[in-house]
């Protein structure tokens, strides 16, 4: 028997002697009361105790999101760090490539010129040699 309202108003006792209930009646409807009554307070006592883990297991997967999003966001704040500083390090590296491939350039520029005055120098000895052989030949 589930204890309502309406399966107790559905109950009929039968009257003894005028307005008196029948005393086995009566002892048999509260002892099948009681066990109802016992029946849904072990079964209340489930459903708290059910309400009581869901809430536990709530509790913990709201604290272990919070933990997951807090250590995401760390890592993210870390990536971003490591990031910046390969960055910068890379930058600084561009940097230093590009005054070598300046310093390069003007010691290329200053060997080129080297180059061309010791060639000019050389053909313009040569020049002053076929001078000088011209004028020994014609002053003989």
């Amino acid at each position: 028997m589930i204890l309502t309202k309406e399966t107790i108003d559905m109950v009929k006792l039968t009257k003894k002697f005028g307005k008196c209930y029948d005393a086995q009646e009566v002892d048999s409807l509260l002892d099948e009361i009681g066990e109802a009554a016992e029946k849904q307070c072990r079964e209340l006592e489930q459903l708290r105790s059910i309400r009581t883990e869901y809430y536990q297991m709530k509790n913990q997967i709201s604290e272990a999101l919070l933990a997951a999003q807090q250590t995401a966001k760390e890592m993210l704040e870390q990536t971003r760090s490591k990031c910046d500083d390969e960055l910068t390090a890379l930058q600084q590296h561009k940097i230093t490539l590009q005054q070598q491939i300046s310093s390069l350039e003007k010691y290329k520029i200053l060997e080129i010129e080297k180059i061309r005055r010791d060639l000019e120098k050389l053909l313009g000895d040569s020049k002053s040699d076929e001078a000088s052989e011209r004028e020994t030949a014609i002053s003989k």
